[in-house]
């Protein structure tokens, strides 16, 4: 009696998971496994069989509703917080009409159409049900949409069925007070690793580390940290235990003091966690900033900050847009920038390149750009984690009793470059009582400075609207020339008709094109986050399977 093998060509690894449980009903069979792309090791022969695979559920987590740490005084008039903050969630996933069938929490019932008939499912960090948002469902042919209130962390379960997108968008929103902002962030997928370039713990800055676990199993966390100086030593605070169903908050200003920037790698054991960082400043008793940063691309040679927004800054204003480049290697190297505008590359006086130290958070002042929405491309010759911060302007309120203005700040993070044959689809969750717009650049694959100048072609991308009842409220195609940056401001996209969610998909076969989603509060436009997009979810497909005799 010959023995069987098992071949396994190594493009299909990533799908052998997926045929576990079929190899211990064959335990005396040899299996290889193939994807859909067709690349196997060997010839297919007779006896070829398609084993149909779903793709597994995926739980999208949210960030919980800011708050501050410090206790009230109970004085009015210098009180921290003198107003309550507002907090929304709004969930999308897009299915049937466009897009082949995603839905929440279960499939899509027979006879029904698109979006119909299959309600979302948001749950608790511990999964329970019953408390989900106070807001109304719609179901419309193209998509599922969940809006309302949210007083905690939230999950939104979802069972993709094709290419699909799920996004969610958590906003609060703080009029006045140290809080003061439009503190906005994606429902994201929970991952064993985050890297978080923003924020910081000098005076007058606060940071709010939350991990949190949907799972069933207790996380380890370990987290690294980084500053203008170096690595930042952490100590015994470096481990951090999360038990199931919960998040837990660390105060970065107790762990790492004195920062005048960070950037964080969180890694988990265990399971997966989501990860994000709640920052505000104040400079006296004037606020100055109120945001999240989330979790960007991982350490890589290109990365790309799509939303930078420039209002004529001089050069040394302190509220000037800002990069933040770490290299997390030992090895020293070069970064070298593309800012892409409105009219072309623009060119940034003595700071087209950056040396680059091992360990040390760099920062770029980007003050004395025309005004105007901007895009910086890094290439580097070693890995690197990429952020950005954007500054507005408000007006102090009539009763504050310091004349300064306030600010509120908006954290980028960075995105994957686009190469060629890849494309940056994706989608973003628009929250309720939010103006919108949308800044698309075109991303050249030749970038050198002196050639950069002189690119052409351009890239055609649909964008969608979807309305408040599912169904598709506007569609708009543009064209993004290749080395300049587009934006479809709030007023020309409101006429278009109001959107819970917005997509962009581009044909793989041109340039790339990285974007993004600006938001402001509607009654104070100084009150602004920006989002990066949501990549589409895994999607399932058949799996091969053959017999093969291994001799």
């Amino acid at each position: 009696m010959r023995r069987k093998r098992l071949a396994v060509p190594a493009p299909a690894r990533r799908t052998a998971a997926a045929v576990g449980g079929l190899l211990c009903a064959m335990a005396v069979a040899a299996l290889v496994v193939t994807d859909d792309a067709g690349h196997v090791a060997v010839p297919p022969e007779d006896g070829v069989h398609a084993v149909p695979v779903a793709a597994a559920e995926t739980g999208l987590v949210c960030p919980a509703p800011a708050e501050l740490q410090q206790p009230d005084v109970g004085d009015d008039e210098f009180s921290a917080a003198p107003v309550e903050t507002t907090t929304s969630l709004t969930a999308a996933v897009l299915t049937a009409a466009l897009l082949h069938g995603a839905v929440l929490d279960g499939a899509v019932p027979d006879g029904a159409d698109g979006a119909d008939g299959a309600e979302p499912s948001v749950t608790t960090l511990d999964g329970d049900r019953s408390a989900g948002l106070t807001g109304p469902l719609e179901a419309g042919d193209l998509a599922q949409v969940r809006a309302g209130e949210a007083d905690g962390a939230r999950t939104v379960r979802v069972t993709p069925g094709g290419a699909t997108y799920a996004t969610g968008t958590v906003a609060s929103v703080t009029t006045d007070g140290d809080l003061r902002g439009l503190v906005a962030g994606p429902c994201a997928v929970p991952a064993v690793e985050h890297w978080l370039v923003g924020g910081g713990t000098s005076v007058g800055s606060s940071g709010r580390l939350v991990l949190q676990n949907p799972g069933r199993t207790p996380a380890t966390v370990r987290l690294e940290a980084w500053g203008a100086a170096g690595p930042v030593v952490l100590g015994s605070q470096s481990l951090v235990v999360v038990p199931p169903g919960e998040q837990v908050v660390t105060m970065l200003e107790a762990v790492a003091p004195g920062q005048s920037r960070l950037a964080l790698h969180v890694t988990a054991e265990g399971g997966r966690v989501g990860a994000y960082v709640q920052h505000h400043r104040i400079e006296g008793l004037v606020p100055t900033g109120a945001d999240l940063v989330v979790g960007g691309g991982a350490p890589s040679r290109a990365t790309a900050v799509s939303g930078v927004v420039s209002t004529g800054e001089a050069v040394d204003d302190p509220h000037a847009p800002r990069l933040d480049l770490l290299t997390p290697g030992d090895t020293a190297g070069t970064a070298r920038l593309s800012v892409l505008g409105p009219d072309g590359p623009v060119r940034l006086r003595g700071g087209e390149e950056m040396a680059l130290e091992p360990g040390r958070l760099s920062t770029l002042p980007l003050g004395g750009l025309p005004e105007g929405a901007y895009t910086v491309v890094v290439d580097a010759d070693v890995p690197v984690v990429a952020g950005a911060a954007v500054d507005r302007k408000g007006a102090a309120a009539a009763r504050a009793v310091i004349d300064d203005d306030p600010y509120d700040r908006a954290w980028l993070a960075g995105q994957a470059v686009p190469t060629a044959g890849l494309v940056a689809d994706g989608a973003v969750a628009v929250p309720e009582h939010v103006s919108y717009g949308v800044t698309l650049s075109g991303v050249p694959d030749e970038r050198d400075p002196e050639q950069i100048q002189d690119v052409e072609g351009s890239t055609e991308v649909a964008l969608r609207g979807v309305g408040p009842d599912g169904d598709e409220a506007w569609t708009r195609t543009v064209d993004v020339p290749t080395g300049e940056t587009v934006e479809l401001d709030p007023a020309e996209l409101s006429e278009l008709g109001d959107a819970v969610a917005v997509v962009a998909e581009q044909s793989a076969d041109e340039p790339g094109v990285v974007w993004s989603v600006s938001i402001a509060e509607t009654d104070d436009t100084s009150l602004f986050s920006v989002l990066a997009p949501t990549a589409p979810l895994a999607a399932g497909g058949d799996v091969r399977v053959r017999r093969v005799d291994a001799g």
